[in-house]
């Protein structure tokens, strides 16, 4: 009996252990595909210095893949995003980020968008009421002549009902 129970536990951790392979794999499949995740974030976010108006993410020349490699062995060294972002600012330049920093004369550059915004939003608001306002006393003048006009029209409206009684 006893000799059965060995057999019983050398095959469960034989078992055991595919399983463990298993779970390892799966663990790297995952933190592969936070790494991708993130690394598609950066790519989105810079504008690829070998295709003009094209993001890294869209840009098909060869040297966009390479940078798009650095990134992914970057990520895989476990280095941050920030950090990525700013090495590779610090060898293409400035003008690969896709929005400008909002510091500085960066945050300068968002303030017009955000003002255009806000007076256009102002000047269609002022307008909707203005174009309104005729209607509202179209309706005013329309109430105070509503009296005259109902003796006027009720009067005709008697006056086509007697004539067509008689006639019928």
């Amino acid at each position: 009996m006893r000799h059965g129970s060995y057999v019983i536990v050398i095959a469960l951790a034989l078992a055991a252990v595919p399983t463990g392979l298993r779970a390892q794999a799966g663990m790297d499949t995952l933190v592969q595909a936070r790494d991708e995740t993130r690394a598609l974030r950066i790519y989105s976010s810079l504008m690829s210095p070998f295709c003009p108006g094209l993001t890294v993410a869209a840009c098909p020349s060869p040297g966009a893949e390479q940078m798009r490699q650095e990134v992914r062995r970057r990520l895989g060294a476990g280095e941050g995003e920030p950090a990525i972002v700013a090495a590779l600012v610090a060898t293409y330049g400035a003008e690969i980020l896709g929005a400008p920093p909002a510091k500085r004369w960066g945050l300068a550059l968002w303030i017009p968008p955000a003002l255009a915004l806000l007076l256009g939003g102002g000047a269609l608001a002022r307008w909707l009421r203005r174009r309104a306002s005729p209607a509202e006393e179209d309706e005013a003048q329309a109430g105070a002549a509503a009296p005259e006009t109902n003796r006027v029209l009720r009067a005709r409206l008697e006056e086509e009902l007697q004539a067509f009684g008689r006639e019928v």
